[in-house]
Parts: structure tokens; C-alpha cells; sequence
């Protein structure tokens, strides 16, 4: 799911055949991500990290949106997040960088044109979302080579304040 997120966003950030309207809309919300204040959203990207790297359940309450999961849910989730990036598609996290320039925010969430976006907004009930693509060094364990991971980190603001909704 991750690896097809960053491809639907490599594909709207970069098609040639995009439209003017389209083309505005990446601009606006480019701009519009430089005009938030990133810090803690950054900040929470990367405790993101941390919580899949210890599979920490009370981090994971602190900086994720509100879900009705009980902690035993929640551990078998960070589980599976963990194996996945500890063992199966990377071995490990190693230099996590925020790309700062390729940030975007979409105000009226509930009414983006983007499905992913409404769908989570209407789900959640925010109005503003904030997209951080972010990368990292691993070794890929196929190969044992190494190579560079990315994603993307998801945020919503709900009740004066960032959530994660997408952990990595």
C-alpha cells in the first residue's frame, strides 16, 4: 500500500500531461505546505519512526489520531509495521530525512478531488491534511545491498492540533 501511495504521488507530482488546473493545484498546495509552521508535524513524522522501531503503543496513542482500536490491536499492527521494516521489504531505518520542499497540504480536505484525501478526511472529520514525503537508508533484504526507502507520512489537523494518520 505504501509503494503504491508514493507512486500516486510521484505520478501527480511529476506528469507532464497534467493540466493547468491540475498543475495550479500542485503549486497551491506546495506553497501552502511553506506556509505552515512544519515543525511539529516533522516532529511527529519522525517519532513515527520510533514507534514502529520499539513498537511502542503508548507513543503510538500520543502522536496518531484517536482510533477505536484496543492495545492489543494496536501491538499486532506496529508488529507487522515493524517486520516489514525491520525484516521482510528493509532491514532497518537508518538516516530517516524529511524532504522539506515536497510537502503538500490540502485545505478542504473533505472536498479534495483526491479520494485518499476525502475518504480519510470525511472518515476522521478534519479539513486540513498534510502530506510528508520523507526518505531513509536500509539495506534491502534481497539483495543485501544498500538502498533508499521512502514514503510517505500523513498528518491531520483535529482539534488545534497534528495527528499522524499514516505512521510510514
Amino acid at each position: 500500500m505504501y509503494k503504491l501511495i508514493a507512486i500516486i504521488l510521484l505520478l501527480f507530482i511529476s506528469t507532464p500531461s497534467m493540466g493547468s488546473s491540475d498543475e495550479e493545484n500542485l503549486t497551491q498546495r506546495l506553497a501552502a505546505a511553506k506556509k505552515i509552521d512544519r515543525s511539529e508535524p516533522n516532529a511527529l513524522c519522525k517519532a513515527s519512526v520510533d514507534v514502529v522501531r520499539h513498537q511502542d503503543v503508548n507513543l503510538f496513542r500520543k502522536v496518531f489520531a484517536a482510533i477505536p482500536a484496543t492495545d492489543e490491536q494496536v501491538k499486532v499492527y506496529l508488529s507487522e509495521l515493524h517486520d516489514k521494516y525491520f525484516k521482510t521489504s528493509y532491514l532497518g531505518i537508518d538516516n530517516y530525512q524529511i524532504d522539506e520542499n515536497e510537502a503538500l497540504v490540502f485545505e478542504d480536505a473533505k472536498n479534495s478531488s483526491s479520494s485518499l484525501v476525502s475518504d480519510n478526511a470525511k472518515q476522521r472529520g478534519h479539513d486540513l491534511e498534510l502530506w510528508v514525503p520523507y526518505r531513509f537508508d536500509t539495506i534491502s533484504p534481497k539483495t543485501n545491498e544498500a538502498i533508499q526507502g521512502y514514503g510517505t507520512c500523513k498528518l491531520a489537523y483535529l482539534e488545534n492540533q497534528w495527528k499522524v494518520v499514516t505512521l510510514l
